[in-house]
């Protein structure tokens, strides 16, 4: 009875004395900062979520956990502005910051974590030329100097260039890298469908399979949905006064979804040009349906009275989470989608003088 209870007292202690679950450790420093928190956190489904935490002691700090797969980041110090991207595995991770130059914050400790930084790096190369770029700008247009400012913005065009000539050069040497995908995630929303689907499609089947890879396919599938020649997907959301409205519902010869929001600038300066449209085209077929992505009712309907806009408008107060939004692949307004009959999309982002022509050339 003694042995027994003997070998169970030392397996327990051999198990407890011995963890063999992966870990990850992140051994920092932070000049200019004492004290404080930092934070390991990822993107969760509805908001950030803390992977560690550690406090900060005379400048140093030591983060420590463990992941199930190599998992995109961010190293968050306590009451300092944005934060710090790390490809988090579980290995040995060194973080040297500085919270009077961010500039010079770097992570290293993984082959990915390298090939990130080899992206940053180009990134910053460019801000700082451009930046010197842009104050050369300024002093050669008050000086009047045609020819400098024209120079200045080849200037620009060649950095640009380089960008990304170097770019593409990482990304063809690493295309089944997790970092290549989410560096094209961290730029799809401003990529057209043929070229999105072109670096998509170069991608490896390991990147293909990450967070951002999915990510990525499940964007080329929404802006399938909304392409040229698509039949418009119907949405429904309140108007003004809290009654639903299905897009589908309206019936017109021609109808126009009009993007826009209270507080976007160019969306206002375009409206008189749609008013005035509106009311040239409206008794020969025409129907607008206006998509505020407001976040409060107020502005919204002072929006719509001061502006004039007297056609059905709807919107569920959810900023640039509205769902409409969403649906139709949005990243930027005002935004335009020009619909036939059978809700057909004949037309995108056309404004001023080009969206009259379309809708007149529509409604002979």
């Amino acid at each position: 009875m003694k042995k027994t209870l003997f070998s169970f007292v030392m397996i327990a202690l051999s198990m407890t004395a011995c963890d063999f679950t992966p870990k990850f450790t992140v051994n920092g420093t932070i000049k200019g900062k004492q004290t404080g928190n930092a934070y390991l956190v990822t993107e969760g489904k509805e908001q950030m979520d803390t992977l560690a935490k550690a406090v900060i002691l005379d400048s140093t700090f030591t983060l420590t956990g463990s992941v199930n797969t190599l998992t995109a980041a961010y190293l968050i110090i306590e009451g300092e502005r944005g934060g710090n991207p790390i490809f988090i595995e579980n290995t040995d991770f060194t973080a040297t910051l500085n919270a009077e130059n961010p500039t010079e914050n770097k992570i290293e400790g993984s082959t990915t974590q390298d090939l990130a930084n080899r992206f940053f790096a180009i990134d910053k190369e460019s801000r700082i030329a451009q930046a010197k770029l842009s104050q050369d700008f300024r002093e050669a247009t008050q000086a009047e100097d045609t020819t400098k400012v024209n120079n200045i913005r080849r200037e620009f065009n060649d950095i640009i260039k380089d960008v990304t000539a170097k770019k593409d050069s990482l990304t063809k040497a690493n295309p089944d890298s997790f970092v290549i995908a989410y560096m094209l995630e961290s730029r799809m929303s401003g990529l057209k469908l043929e070229k999105l689907t072109a670096e998509y499609n170069a991608l490896g089947a390991i990147a293909k399979a990450s967070p951002s890879g999915k990510k990525i396919e499940k964007r080329i599938e929404q802006l399938l949905a909304v392409e040229i020649g698509q039949v418009a997907p119907d949405f429904t959301l309140n108007t003004p006064e809290g009654k639903p409205l299905s897009m589908h519902s309206i019936k017109a010869k021609v109808k126009v979804l009009d993007f826009w929001a209270s507080w976007c600038g160019p969306c206002r300066s375009e409206n008189p040009n749609v008013v005035k449209m509106y009311n040239e085209f409206h008794k020969e077929g025409l129907e607008i349906l206006g998509v505020s992505l407001d976040n409060k009712q107020e502005a919204w309907v002072k929006a719509i009275k001061d502006d004039h806009l007297t056609w059905p408008q709807v919107s569920d107060l959810k900023g640039w989470n509205s769902t409409a939004a969403k649906l139709y692949a949005i990243n930027g307004i005002p935004h335009i989608v020009v619909l036939d009959e059978n809700n057909v999309i004949v037309a995108k982002n056309l404004r001023g003088d080009a969206l009259k022509a379309k809708i007149a050339e529509m409604l002979k």
